[in-house]
């Protein structure tokens, strides 16, 4: 993997040496770093321990999720996993994004009644709610890479 000679790397491209594992290796490193500056940027009221260990479960999803679908490729052909990763990644992602909008709205109005009847929250962050947010945040990714797992299997080669 070419770290910084650009050059190098756009001769390599060129000259048609670039192997689906190095796009492999591209792809999980742009997705690690990706999820560890997200979750950098994540809420500064939050306490810090939280976000380290929220950092940490994305990455080793994303860890998991990649090489899964990776290794299911190779099982398949071995051939345009990036292609095949990114169109599959946005399609599923798409359909979650809606489902997490509709689902957030339901339960952000049932809370709202439920905070405005009962007075519960008082506006201070606490340890559960970093601790569901984590826990959610984790089951989408998990459910995203699943999802994307199960369409790699569900993919058929037509003979050449």
């Amino acid at each position: 993997m070419i770290w910084l000679d650009l050059k190098g790397l756009e001769r390599k491209i060129s000259n048609n040496e670039l192997t689906e594992k190095d796009g492999y290796n591209y792809l999980m490193a742009t997705m690690v770093l990706t999820t560890i500056v997200v979750g950098g940027l994540s809420r500064q009221d939050s306490y810090s321990w939280f976000n380290f260990l929220n950092m940490v479960v994305a990455v080793g999803i994303t860890v998991w999720g990649i090489n899964a679908c990776y290794k299911v490729n190779n099982d398949l052909d071995g051939k345009d996993f990036l292609k095949r990763f990114l169109a599959i990644s946005w399609v599923i992602g798409m359909r979650i994004i809606l489902w997490v909008i509709g689902l957030s709205l339901v339960v952000g109005i049932i809370v709202g009644i439920v905070i405005a009847t009962s007075g519960a929250h008082d506006g201070v962050v606490k340890p559960i709610d970093d601790i569901i947010t984590m826990i959610l945040t984790a089951l989408i990714s998990l459910v995203c890479y699943l999802f994307a797992i199960n369409s790699f299997k569900s993919l058929k080669v037509s003979a050449e």
